[in-house]
């Protein structure tokens, strides 16, 4: 009888603690900082053999959250992402209406088999040759913008080589005043094997572009037509082959950002619309072009397929 009672106290004892674990289990998880620590080991696991890039970060823009991580403090090789940065500068120093005469000295820094826009010699506005730089990733557009950035910034400059690197030890100065601390620039193009930048940097400053609402609508587009102020019009197609519905990697939920590309170096920056939220993936160091929306894709599809990112 006795053993009966202790076995029927030993039951009650152990169904009492379950409970009372299952109670505090779900009380920690359900806190918003551990709920992310769960999110972050299990989406991190899952990438450690299928993402090949060498520096990958993933926010939830909704809250800011970064759910996916790999090595988001590493310099690497910006290419033409750096056009990000110098954009975001060169808004401080230009009005978008702005109407800019482009000089074949400026356009002479443009080296041969990089990215152009076609830049003629003549008036752009300010902002035509912002989208050139982003839709394009026009190399002479961002020489064009640095020359006219410079002779804002030093009106007694006489030649392009002189306003260009004005404006690009300003644009330095600016990214270590706003935090870019990990990032360094020589050339507005982003044509440049010594340039350092993080997936941080480039998330902080996406996030900052992302705040104007004519950003998004330019790069969002598979194509971008200008209107110049002479009233002719300019078409540029986008370098994002995830916004171009005839290509293999087209996706529909990808609106923006921005490639950038150089020796071996194959970098992505994208905004993912999904669970009706906005997704920010900043990947850098893909091997080959292709290879680069491989990597991005592996996220993207783990997005789709994750309960987790949907709350």
């Amino acid at each position: 009888m006795k053993k009966g009672k202790k076995k029927k106290k030993l039951k009650v004892f152990l169904l009492f603690s379950i409970v009372l674990l299952i109670f505090f289990l779900t009380l920690w998880v359900m806190n918003p900082e551990n709920l992310k620590e769960i999110k972050g080991w299990f989406l991190n696991q899952s990438f450690k053999d299928y993402y090949n890039a060498e520096s990958l970060l993933m926010v939830d823009l909704s809250n800011d959250e970064i759910f996916v991580s790999k090595n988001i403090h590493e310099k690497r090789i910006p290419a033409s992402l750096a056009k990000l940065f110098v954009v975001d500068y060169a808004l401080t120093l230009g009005k978008l209406d702005d109407v800019v005469k482009v000089s074949s000295d400026a356009l002479s820094f443009t080296k041969p088999n990089s990215s152009i826009a076609n830049i003629k010699e003549k008036e752009y506005y300010f902002h035509n040759l912002i989208a050139a730089m982003l839709v394009p990733s026009g190399n002479d557009a961002a020489y064009v913008v640095a020359d006219y950035c410079g002779g804002i910034l030093e009106e007694d400059a006489k030649t392009s080589d002189e306003r260009i690197q004005i404006f690009m030890d300003s644009l330095n100065q600016y990214l270590e005043e706003q935090g870019y601390l990990d990032t360094i620039l020589y050339d507005p193009s982003g044509f440049d094997m010594d340039a350092r930048t993080t997936v941080m940097d480039l998330k902080n400053v996406a996030e900052k572009l992302l705040e104007y609402d004519w950003f998004l609508d330019v790069v969002s587009k598979s194509s971008y037509t200008a209107i110049l102020p002479d009233g002719s019009t300019q078409t540029w197609h986008n370098t994002n082959v995830y916004l171009d519905s005839s290509q293999k990697y087209y996706n529909e939920n990808v609106i923006g950002i921005k490639t950038g590309s150089l020796d071996n170096d194959y970098n992505l920056v994208v905004l993912y619309q999904q669970h009706n939220k906005m997704f920010l993936i900043c990947s850098l160091g893909s091997k080959t072009d292709s290879r680069r929306y491989e990597d991005v894709n592996y996220v993207l599809k783990t997005i789709d397929e994750s309960d987790y990112l949907k709350y």
